[in-house]
C-alpha cells in the first residue's frame, strides 16, 4: 500500500512540474514617435529583427515594436525580449535603432520560440539605411525617400516594393526583390540568393556568386557579374552611347533588347551555345560573334564559359 501511495505522489508530481513547462508567453507592443526633419538619417542596426518600413506622407517617424516570446522558461523568455528590445537614440539628424550588446546567450533546456517585428513609418524628406542578420527587410510607399537607400543583411530577404528611388542591397543567403515602382539605380550584392528586378531601372549594377539575376523593364546601363547563377535581363528603352556587360561562368545568358539597337562589341561562350537576333560576324566555331557598328552603338560585352548565350530583339 505505502508502495501505491509513493506511486502516486511520484505521478502527481511529474504532473505538476510539466504543467510548470508551459509558461503564458510573453509580448510586448508599443510605439513611440520621433520628429522628422529634411535630410534626417533613420539608421537601423537590428539584428534578426523583421524590419518593414512604410514611406507616408506623414509629419513625424513612427516606430512599432512587436515581440512575442514563448518558452518552457518564463526567465529565458523573459532574457529573449530584453536581447531583442532595441534601444532609439534620437538627435536632430539622425534617428538611430539598435539592439542592445548581448553579454552572451541563452542556456535554455526545454523549449524557446520567438518572433521580432519593427514597423516604421516615415516621411519622403528622410533618409534610410538598414542592417539585419537574420532579419528581412520590406520597403514600400509611393514616394521615394531622400538619398540612396542603403540595406545590408547577413541571411535576410531584402523586398522592396516602393519608398525608394536608388537603392544598394547587400546580403549573404538572402534575396532581394524589387516590384511596383521603378528605380533610377540599383545595386545588388549577394552571395547564393537571388536578384531580382520587375519594375525596372534606369541603370543596374548586379553581382552574385551562386544565385540567380533576373532583370525586367531596364532603361540604361547594366553590369551584372554571376558565378552559377542564370542572368535574364530585358530592356524597354537603350539609348546609344549605353553599356551592357554580362559575364557568368557556368550560367546561361538571355538578353532581350529594342530591335534597331546598333551594337558595338561582342557576346562569347566556351563550350554553350550562341544565338542572336542582331547581325554581326562569327568565329568558325559559332561561339562568338562580333558586333560593329560604327556609329550610336550601344556596347556590349556578355560571355560566358559553359552556359548558353542569347541576344534577342522584341519590338
Amino acid at each position: 500500500m505505502r508502495r501505491v501511495a509513493i506511486a502516486a505522489a511520484l505521478t502527481v508530481l511529474a504532473a505538476s512540474t510539466a504543467c510548470t513547462r508551459v509558461r503564458t508567453p510573453l509580448a510586448v507592443h508599443e510605439s513611440r514617435t520621433f520628429p522628422a526633419a529634411p535630410d534626417k538619417l533613420v539608421h537601423l542596426d537590428v539584428g534578426s529583427l523583421d524590419v518593414h518600413v512604410k514611406v507616408a506622407d506623414v509629419p513625424a517617424i513612427t516606430a512599432t515594436l512587436d515581440l512575442d516570446a514563448r518558452s518552457s522558461s518564463r526567465g529565458a523568455a523573459a532574457r529573449w525580449i530584453a536581447n531583442h528590445t532595441p534601444v532609439f537614440e534620437d538627435s536632430a539628424a539622425e534617428l538611430s535603432v539598435r539592439l542592445p550588446s548581448r553579454h552572451g546567450g541563452i542556456f535554455l533546456i526545454g523549449y524557446l520560440n520567438g518572433r521580432a517585428r519593427l514597423d516604421l513609418e516615415v516621411p519622403p524628406a528622410c533618409r534610410l539605411e538598414l542592417r539585419t542578420s537574420s532579419g528581412d527587410v520590406d520597403l514600400e510607399g509611393g514616394a521615394p525617400v531622400a538619398g540612396t537607400v542603403r540595406v545590408t543583411t547577413s541571411s535576410g530577404d531584402v523586398s522592396v516594393a516602393g519608398g525608394a528611388r536608388e537603392l544598394i542591397a547587400r546580403t549573404s543567403s538572402g534575396d532581394v526583390r524589387v516590384t511596383r515602382q521603378p528605380l533610377a539605380a540599383l545595386e545588388a550584392d549577394t552571395s547564393s540568393g537571388n536578384v531580382t528586378l520587375e519594375s525596372g531601372a534606369g541603370r543596374a549594377l548586379v553581382d552574385t556568386s551562386s544565385g540567380d539575376i533576373r532583370l525586367e523593364s531596364l532603361a540604361g546601363d547594366l553590369s551584372a557579374t554571376a558565378s552559377s547563377g542564370d542572368v535574364s535581363a530585358s530592356w524597354e528603352r537603350l539609348a546609344a552611347g549605353a553599356s551592357v556587360r554580362v559575364h557568368t561562368s557556368s550560367g546561361d545568358v538571355r538578353l532581350r533588347l529594342p530591335a534597331g539597337t546598333a551594337l558595338a562589341g561582342e557576346a562569347a561562350t566556351t563550350s554553350g551555345s550562341l544565338r542572336s537576333d542582331f547581325a554581326g560576324t562569327r568565329d568558325r566555331r559559332g561561339h562568338r560573334i562580333e558586333f560593329s557598328a560604327a556609329t550610336a552603338a550601344v556596347t556590349i560585352d556578355a560571355r560566358t564559359a559553359s552556359g548558353d548565350l542569347t541576344v534577342r530583339a522584341h519590338p
